[in-house]
């Protein structure tokens, strides 16, 4: 393939935030535990579930996109793309209220997660995972929801006049395999260069030039005939119109209607899986609509092929020394999250997804699961051993993991085993003489009518509280612990650690220097928030050879603070 390659610095290029993969499981995520109802009317979201969802989605679209109610078309598109792909369920027929309805109403209809479709996809492959969300795309929005008439959630191009979009060659051309093609093509493309969409759209009428509609095509009806290959498409001098026909005569009518179709779809399916990014022309002088010729290159990343291909790496874990977990993948790793996130909490989620074993995770982990078996796992995703610190930590962790019962409105008696006014309130005989009992304030009214003066005692969070000399206990009591001899000192030695800390420009950067002290298995803290990153004097060898890596990249400069 010829295509030309252009400069895109007088270019708009919008910055790409927007990842649908993320996106889908955050909403997900956000419904599965929730009693969401939809817009009786509209079917849409409601507006506080719409707010809080703006808040968790990575693509926050412009003022002027977002709805008062915090709805957004990025929004509408991951809600109607979970759908499609089984994670989520809700009525989207609708019934008509009465004989005067004009239009469908929705009542009472809330989203259903699909809980089994869901861990259908979680445990395909990565590949497979992204083979399946790109067939849901090409398949949808057939017709007059095609690029033609629809807007993109991401896009800023204008689409054609609707009118008449149910008849002539428009129902029957498989945008599915159309769109298949396309994505083929992009996929030969040089990757990483700015391209020009001329020349791409000049290389299909050359060499496919009924890739989109055939030569002579099939109509739905007889009347279809009458109109030809092109009726279903016209121009005009105002925003809403039809007044200027394209004939398949015309000379340019290739560019008027296959290149539009080139334009709108780049900013589609495409650009809202990451596999491209598009540049549009700074200002436009639009003297005729729909839009022609505003979106001007675009750049085709490696990934498309490797879709294409069925070639999508897995996600790989790294586990440090200092217990954290470097998730990196091609797409968002969802299933491995799925598997870490209840044993760890998320330090970060920037150019790789930075996660930290908690002890009591791990334990509640555990509690939940006997069969749980964390450093297998861990060594499983990481593929290969863990570092010896972690797996020592991690067994211990795990034997904190049994099951407990938590019991309010309770407390331990000690008393004689002939007490029978506590049996009523007995939940559990821990030993003789020593039961459990709910209802303490109960039971303590009971036992002083019976002029047996029961003795309560609070104790602390950390340590038990001695009882007076006089009580009858098994417990200490204060006098034994002052009559208690003083331990002898024992001689304690101190280690001195010298701590350097460097102070990194930019996230980017930090992430990428801990993921090479992570693959060398060198412990240090990053604290993200401040860009700081800190080890020890023992271990500034293998940080100066990460430095040095990144030295093949960057031209880093190491200054002593305060120095001038």
């Amino acid at each position: 393939m010829e295509i030309d390659r252009i400069d895109v610095s007088k270019l708009d290029v919008p910055l790409r935030t927007a990842d649908l993969r993320r996106d889908l499981h955050v909403f997900v995520d956000y419904v599965r535990d929730r009693d969401v109802k939809r817009g009786h009317r509209d079917n849409l979201l409601n507006k506080a579930d719409a707010k809080r969802l703006a808040k968790l989605m990575s693509y926050k679209p412009p003022p002027e996109e977002q709805e008062e109610d915090g709805y957004s078309a990025w929004m509408g598109f991951v809600d109607n793309t979970a759908l499609r792909l089984g994670f989520v369920q809700y009525d989207t027929e609708g019934e008509y209220a009465g004989y005067t309805s004009y239009s469908k109403s929705y009542p009472e209809n809330y989203i259903e997660f699909s809980a089994e479709n869901y861990q259908r996809f979680l445990t395909m492959k990565a590949a497979k995972q992204e083979l399946t969300l790109l067939g849901v795309l090409l398949a949808q929005q057939q017709g007059c929801e095609s690029e033609f008439y629809s807007l993109s959630p991401l896009g800023r191009l204008d689409r054609f006049d609707r009118l008449g979009c149910a008849s002539g060659v428009m129902p029957l051309l498989d945008f599915a395999a159309i769109r298949r093609f396309v994505l083929g093509l992009l996929a030969k493309c040089p990757t990483g260069q700015w391209l020009s969409t001329a020349s791409l759209v000049r290389y299909l009428k050359q060499n496919h030039r009924y890739f989109l509609i055939p030569q002579k095509p099939r109509f739905k009806d007889k009347w279809g005939h009458r109109q030809g290959r092109y009726d279903n498409f016209h121009e005009s001098k105002s925003v809403w119109g039809n007044d200027i026909t394209i004939a398949a005569s015309d000379e340019d009518a290739f560019e008027r209607v296959e290149g539009r179709y080139v334009e709108r779809f780049l900013e589609g399916i495409p650009l809202s899986l990451g596999y491209v990014d598009v540049a549009y022309s700074q200002k436009t002088s639009q003297t005729l609509h729909p839009s022609r010729g505003c979106l001007k290159a675009f750049r085709v990343s490696d990934r498309l092929r490797r879709a294409l291909e069925g070639a999508i790496q897995e996600p790989r874990v790294t586990v440090t020394p200092s217990f954290e977990l470097y998730v990196q993948g091609e797409t968002y790793p969802a299933g491995v999250l799925a598997e870490l996130r209840p044993l760890c909490e998320l330090v970060a989620e920037d150019t790789s997804i930075v996660l930290k074993l908690n002890k009591q995770q791990v334990a509640a982990a555990r509690a939940a699961d006997p069969k749980l078996d964390v450093v297998a796992l861990l060594r499983q995703r990481a593929g290969g051993e863990l570092p010896a610190n972690v797996v020592r930590e991690l067994s211990e962790w795990a034997q904190h993991g049994e099951k407990f019962v938590l019991y309010t409105d309770c407390c331990v008696l000690e008393a004689d085993t002939d007490v029978t006014a506590a049996d009523p309130l007995t939940i559990e005989r821990i030993a003789p003489g020593i039961r459990l009992v709910h209802s303490p304030g109960k039971l303590f009214d009971q036992l002083e009518r019976q002029d047996l003066m029961p003795l309560h005692v609070k104790h602390g969070e950390q340590t038990l509280t001695p009882l007076p000399r006089s009580a009858r206990t098994r417990f200490p009591k204060k006098s034994a612990r002052q009559n208690e001899p003083r331990p002898a000192k024992r001689p304690v030695a101190l280690m001195r650690v010298t701590r350097i800390q460097l102070v990194c420009p930019d996230r980017e950067f930090l992430d990428r220097l801990c993921q090479l002290l992570a693959e060398a298995k060198c412990p240090a803290e990053a604290d993200r928030r401040n860009l700081t990153l800190a080890y020890t004097k023992q271990h500034e060898p293998a940080v100066t050879n990460a430095v040095k890596t990144l030295g093949k990249e960057y031209q880093i400069k190491i200054e002593d603070a305060g120095a001038s």
